[in-house]
This record gives structure tokens, C-alpha cells and sequence, in this order.
């Protein structure tokens, strides 16, 4: 039997430690080449592991078609408040550590 990659990962980021290290290494990846998109394309994965993004964008005041442009990668660079609504959503803050 085989488990397709997408089932595998949602079984695993049902794990909260496993979700905040996903998340940690998306953002040092985007920070590193500056794709943007992984690392949004990661907080959906988050966002649908626990929820519907229906039912976060409501929980954290955002507009259901703004928040899937931002996950699809559709709104460029969007700001670092709006990063910060989505991760404190999830029950997580930006960091900033030195090198």
C-alpha cells in the first residue's frame, strides 16, 4: 500500500511540534531564496489540519478571499501585520534571533 505525500503530511502536522518546526523551516527557507509561496503554501497546510480556512479566516478577522489569495500566492508580499494575524491565529509569534 502506498500514502500519497499530502495525507502523509496532514497525519503529521496533526502534531503541534511537527507543525511549528514545518512552519520554522518555510520561513528559513523563504527568508533564504525569498519564495514567498512555499511558506504560505505551508501555513494552509497548518490552517487545514486544524480547521477550514473558512472557519480561520473568520476566527481571526480576515476576509475568506483575501486569505486564499494570500495562501495561493496570489497577493504579493503581503505585509508583516498580516503575516503576524495568520501566525498568531495558529497560536504562533515571529522570532528575531541573532545569527
Amino acid at each position: 500500500m502506498t500514502i500519497k505525500f499530502d495525507d502523509y503530511l496532514n497525519e503529521e502536522l496533526q502534531n503541534p511540534e511537527f507543525q511549528q518546526e514545518w512552519l520554522r523551516q518555510t520561513i528559513i527557507d523563504y527568508i533564504e531564496d525569498g519564495d514567498y509561496i512555499e511558506f504560505f503554501r505551508a501555513l494552509e497546510q497548518v490552517i487545514k489540519a486544524r480547521t477550514t480556512v473558512t472557519q480561520f479566516a473568520e476566527q481571526v478577522g480576515m476576509n475568506r478571499v483575501q486569505l486564499v489569495d494570500i495562501l495561493h500566492g496570489r497577493t504579493k508580499a503581503p505585509s508583516l501585520i498580516t503575516i503576524g494575524k495568520i501566525l498568531s491565529g495558529l497560536g504562533y509569534t515571529l522570532d528575531v534571533k541573532s545569527a
